[in-house]
């Protein structure tokens, strides 16, 4: 997975690094999403999902078959959920 970060989340990361208390950038996004995302999970996930649940589901969808998104796609997949969300 890649992720784009912002300039102000990139001076973040490597400040982080520059501690020595992480070896990659990696490790710094990892740690600082395991700490925020139970706190936040609650104001997060409008369909309830604590941070326990995210990660069971999470887990259980690595070992599924995976293929690339057509372009296009993941937009209309987040368009249907923000409806769904706003119907509901």
């Amino acid at each position: 997975m890649t992720v784009t970060l912002s300039k102000r989340t990139e001076e973040i990361v490597q400040a982080q690094l520059k501690t020595g208390r992480y070896a990659t950038p990696d490790e710094v996004v990892n740690r600082l999403i395991e700490q925020h995302l139970p706190a936040e999970a609650a104001r997060e996930f409008p369909s309830g999902l604590d941070a326990v649940e995210l990660k069971s589901s999470l887990l259980a969808a690595v070992g599924k078959p995976t293929r690339p998104y057509r372009k296009g796609e993941f937009v209309e997949l987040a368009q249907r959920v923000i409806a769904e969300e706003r119907g509901a």
